[in-house]
């Protein structure tokens, strides 16, 4: 009994592990597109470029180019449980005010249709095994929204 235990756990492991990886990238590729595509809107693409995701602790400073973007993306391509949280972080001081509709590019609370949007993609794809992390991230961001994920945010809380 105890070698089907262990699998049935690796197995389980190994999916939650699967959808925080796909939620954390579905995540910050919606929010790095094109605006007309719902995407963060763009003058310079100094706040799109911004969005950069992370493990174990949020990314910090503001950042010129991909390199940032292209080392969390590896970072969350590796993700293991043991590793700590995932984090998207965008730290440009005008990206809540960019949330909040202040460019006429894109409408208020795209971040929080980029979240909602990788959610039921993740609901979708991984059924009833994307629930209990989908359930987290929901509580999590709850009326906080993009404040928390504007400003180094991990949408998978302490207990993942």
């Amino acid at each position: 009994m105890g070698a089907v235990a262990d699998r049935i756990r690796r197995d389980l492991t190994a999916t939650v592990e699967n959808v925080v990886r796909f939620i954390a990238l579905g995540i910050v590729r919606r929010l790095r597109r094109n605006p007309s595509r719902g995407g963060t809107p763009v003058d310079t693409g100094h706040a799109r470029a911004n969005w950069v995701p992370s493990v174990g602790d949020p990314h910090s400073g503001v950042v010129d180019g991909d390199a940032a973007h292209d080392t969390g993306v590896a970072a969350v391509l590796g993700y293991n449980l043991g590793d700590g949280p995932a984090w998207i972080a965008n730290n440009v001081p005008y990206i809540l005010r960019l949330n909040d509709g202040w460019s006429k590019q894109q409408g208020a609370f795209f971040v929080e249709r980029a979240i909602a949007e990788t959610l039921l993609e993740a609901e979708q794809r991984f059924g009833d095994l994307a629930k209990p992390v989908v359930a987290a991230i929901t509580s999590s961001v709850g009326a906080q929204g993009a404040e928390n994920l504007a400003a180094a945010y991990s949408p998978f809380g302490d207990e993942w």
